[in-house]
């Protein structure tokens, strides 16, 4: 019987490369580095953590969705989106954002913004004009989250 996973995720500020973004997943959750994989719907699904990317075309560039088999990791049974996202932050150096919480009444206009060093701010979105792949923050709208 595969593992149920849990599913976190965020949206990391620049172009990341896949093995730069495997390596500081690895780190932020104390796996070697055949623990983070690709998630692919015809491969093996045998890593401890498979990982989804897209690369969106402005704004915050790197959507990633995390798959977690928490059972084969150290102290990340029941991590947050929030909480992975500030490990890998810094791990990257890039800013990240993440959704509120669902039960958030601010879900479909807000955003936490994380920075590398930890700092976190509730955000909203900003107007994507014409590019609607794109994800961006208006930076006039930060506040302590």
């Amino acid at each position: 019987m595969p593992p149920e996973r849990q599913v976190v995720g965020f949206i990391a500020r620049g172009a990341v490369g896949e093995g730069r973004l495997f390596e500081s997943i690895g780190s932020a959750l104390g796996l070697p580095p055949e623990g983070v994989t690709r998630f692919d719907v015809d491969g093996p699904a045998d890593a401890a953590v498979l990982v989804e990317t897209a690369l969106r075309s402005a704004g915050f560039r790197t959507d990633v969705t995390l798959y977690i088999d928490a059972s084969r990791t150290r102290g990340t049974a029941g991590l947050t989106s929030l909480e992975v996202a500030t490990r890998v932050a810094a791990l990257l150096g890039e800013e990240v954002l993440v959704s509120p919480p669902a039960d958030d009444p601010a879900v479909a206009t807000s955003w936490f913004l994380i920075t590398p060093d930890g700092k976190r701010f509730r955000a909203s979105e900003a107007s994507p004009g014409g590019d609607e792949d794109s994800v961006d923050i208006d930076r006039a709208s930060l506040r302590p989250g």
